[in-house]
């Protein structure tokens, strides 16, 4: 029964979140800006990543993030850092970026960064603290993570590296990566403990959650950096599937 009832307040806690609407509006009118809006595909992929994008950001899962759960936090990350992102490169028309150059390496380092700096003790802090430092981190893994994707799925082909070897390369050191920087958080010095335990509490959850799901603050930790872990290199290497499929469909190997 009481299970039942951390659900029923987790799932009733949804919110308007200004700093991820924040977020929204300004990519609404970037995107606006360059395209103006003319009814395409890529109109529709965006409108369904920013759609997925204030769903993220309004719903319990960053209630959770802010006020309880580092472990919610993480998977906040990834799902905006590596899914969004993801949806927005698919996004973007080819004639509004035709003399837009990122080299892979480049990419694939703010990419990376944006992902792994938000688990620093301080930044995670101050993002838990500030709304503006928050808006901050959900701009930095829209645009990180879209950076990373953009050598993968430009929408001019010439600026897309090679499928094979140099796209299983660049996944596969982004795999290892994240795996290091999940080991890091899981059993790394707290992370969590600087927030986490403070008596703010919402929703009344903070003793269910440590009795009922048992997340203690060392749990909480271990639970983030594993699935961040986990979660990132399903990931990735799900994207190296379509790696092998779009090669196996060229032309080169036809």
């Amino acid at each position: 029964m009481e299970v039942d009832t951390t659900l029923a307040a987790i799932a009733s806690a949804w919110r308007w979140n200004l700093p991820g609407l924040t977020c929204c509006a300004a990519l609404l009118v970037l995107y606006g800006g360059l395209t103006g809006f003319r009814l395409s595909r890529s109109l529709t992929w965006f409108l369904v990543a920013e759609t997925f994008l204030a769903i993220v950001v309004c719903s319990p899962l960053d209630l959770l993030a802010r006020q309880y759960l580092f472990t919610a936090e993480a998977v906040e990350q990834i799902t905006i850092g590596l899914v969004a992102s993801y949806l927005f490169v698919l996004s973007v028309p080819e004639e509004a970026v035709r003399r837009l150059r990122i080299p892979w390496f480049l990419a694939w380092v703010t990419g990376m960064a944006a992902l792994s700096m938000w688990n620093f003790p301080r930044l995670l802090n101050a993002s838990l603290n500030s709304s503006l430092v928050r808006a901050s981190e959900y701009a930095a893994l829209v645009t990180g993570g879209a950076v990373f994707w953009w050598p993968l799925h430009s929408p001019s082909r010439k600026q897309r590296i090679p499928l094979v070897p140099h796209s299983l390369l660049y996944l596969a050191a982004a795999t290892v990566w994240c795996s290091m920087v999940g080991l890091f958080v899981a059993f790394g010095r707290s992370l969590s403990s600087a927030y986490y335990l403070r008596s703010v509490d919402p929703l009344h959850i903070s003793e269910l959650l440590i009795t009922d799901w048992s997340f203690t603050r060392e749990t909480d930790q271990e639970t983030a950096g594993l699935l961040f872990w986990i979660a990132t290199s399903t990931i990735l290497l799900t994207e190296v599937m379509f790696v092998y499929y779009r090669w196996y469909k060229s032309a080169e190997v036809r």
